[in-house]
């Protein structure tokens, strides 16, 4: 297995596996844990320099016949990459070879117990609360690993020690986080809805024979603009209205033929009566022959065009082609997707009025949400909660794609309470075998300690650890947490 040297600042970390006079090097992102690819290092003690290029791996490999000789070592490391130019310090002790005969069958001594003297970076605290943590505190000495170790293994402290490169080959990722205050979040379940002022009903205001216009019925799912036509009806009356509407057209024409008469007699006679009069008789004749025309339009029985009020998708339709309709059904249902909303129910009434904003993940993406607002009526001992699906976050075919009317969804509502706590992504936390919340700490380059912790939602991709981890700043894993959790 080789003995391990390691280096930190809060950009690199760097370790060192020697064996014999080959040093292989395996250099990473601090902060995430992600290899630095294409890197130059140069280690420097008395004197003595060693210069090394990483692969796209994040690993060099070259001679170091001066490292493996016994003695104290100062130990110089420079590291150049993009956006990164750093120099880590640390001390090791190589100490003289065995010569007792029951070691002798070893060529080196463990390799934790040369481990390094100092380290740049504090490490942090973490209050336990007087819990069962199953591993050490920070000032009981840490667990050996065995001899000859190159592949996970727990510890007896309740740790797991993890090579590099099986670091490398699982891809764990790691997130540095502080303590900070965070708005006091929880969950909800809701369910998309229709927003009222993006939504529109397609009716016809009298019955009649549905037919298609030049292009064709829009089909499920296509996209109408404002005012396009959709559907054209036309009017069939019945019996009975035809009738009415002759009756009333014989009644006029008679009105109309008696008030031409009496229009034309006072005429003749203008200079003997007054203007008024003769005018009043005009007025009556126009008036009785609009009546006529508008009547004897609507017996024509125009065709009714139906056209799109908003531009959107077509989310429903009910129409065939020749089908008899009546005034008031819905032949199409039109919704713009860019402007959806989402219905939760709160069972806490005092949470309502803390209300600032919302979140939701779809398909790995979040999406913002504004809150609208609350009914005051309960439903099923909840208040409906309203919240508006920003648009911008709704641009492109994915996004809108991946939400449908009446799709249940779990949101996560930030309020204005604060509380204290270490935001981190959903994923650090994990279950251990008791079925507890864990967060795995990434305290050495090749170690993970594992602290129950209670969380709280923060928004739809991140929580915040308010109990079990403290410490100006730590190094939780985020990806590959439930791996660790499996090492036995």
């Amino acid at each position: 297995m080789g003995m391990r040297l390691e280096w930190q600042s809060p950009d690199v970390e760097l370790l060192g596996i020697l064996q014999a006079d080959q040093l292989t090097l395996y250099a990473d992102h601090f902060a995430t844990n992600e290899p630095l690819a294409n890197t130059s290092i140069e280690l420097e003690s008395r004197g003595q320099k060693l210069a090394l290029k990483t692969d796209a791996n994040g690993v060099a490999q070259g001679k170091a016949a001066w490292l493996a000789k016994p003695g104290r070592y100062e130990i110089m490391a420079t590291v150049i990459a993009k956006d990164i130019s750093d120099l880590l310090s640390n001390a090791v002790t190589i100490p003289q070879p065995t010569t007792n005969t029951a070691a002798s069958s070893t060529e080196a001594a463990p390799w934790w117990k040369f481990w390094l003297e100092a380290t740049i970076l504090p490490k942090p605290a973490f209050a336990h609360g007087g819990e069962d943590h199953d591993h050490p505190e920070e000032n009981k000495p840490l667990a050996p690993v065995p001899v000859e170790q190159d592949k996970p293994v727990k510890l007896a402290d309740g740790n797991v020690f993890v090579p590099k490169p099986v670091q490398h080959l699982l891809g764990l990722r790691t997130v540095v986080s502080q303590p900070q205050k965070v708005a006091q979040s929880f969950n909800l379940n809701g369910v998309v809805v229709n927003d009222p002022n993006a939504t529109a009903h397609i009716q016809p205001t009298q019955s009649g024979r549905v037919l298609a216009p030049k292009q064709g019925f829009p089909t499920l799912g296509s996209r109408v603009e404002k005012n396009q036509v959709i559907a054209v009806l036309e009017p069939v009356a019945n019996n009975v209205d035809k009738g009415d509407q002759e009756d009333k057209l014989a009644d006029l024409r008679s009105q109309l033929t008696l008030a031409e008469k009496n229009a034309q007699r006072l005429e003749s006679i203008a200079g003997v009566i007054p203007q008024m009069e003769v005018d009043a008789a005009r007025n009556t004749v126009d008036t009785l022959k609009a009546r006529l025309q508008a009547l004897q339009g609507s017996r024509a029985q125009q065709p009714e065009i139906l056209r799109a009020p908003i531009s959107g998708i077509i989310s429903t339709t009910n129409v065939t082609l020749g089908q008899q309709a009546n005034a008031g059904d819905v032949l199409f249902e039109i919704i713009d997707p860019n402007q959806l909303q989402i219905e939760a129910l709160a069972y806490d009434a005092a949470l309502v009025g803390q209300i600032s904003q919302g979140s939701v993940l779809i398909n790995e993406q979040t999406l913002p949400l504004s809150f609208v607002g609350s009914s005051q009526q309960l439903r099923n001992q909840a208040l409906p909660l309203r919240f508006q699906i920003q648009p911008s976050a709704l641009k492109g075919e994915a996004a809108v794609s991946a939400l449908a009317i009446g799709q249940p969804l779990k949101i996560t509502v930030q309020t204005r309470v604060q509380v204290q706590g270490i935001p981190l992504p959903a994923s650090s936390v994990v279950n251990n075998s008791q079925m507890e919340p864990v967060v795995w700490l990434h305290t050495q380059a090749e170690r993970f300690v594992p602290y129950k912790v209670k969380v709280q939602p923060l928004n739809a991709e991140q929580v915040v650890v308010t109990e079990g981890l403290a410490g100006n700043s730590i190094r939780a894993v985020t990806q590959g947490a439930a791996l660790l959790s499996q090492v036995r």
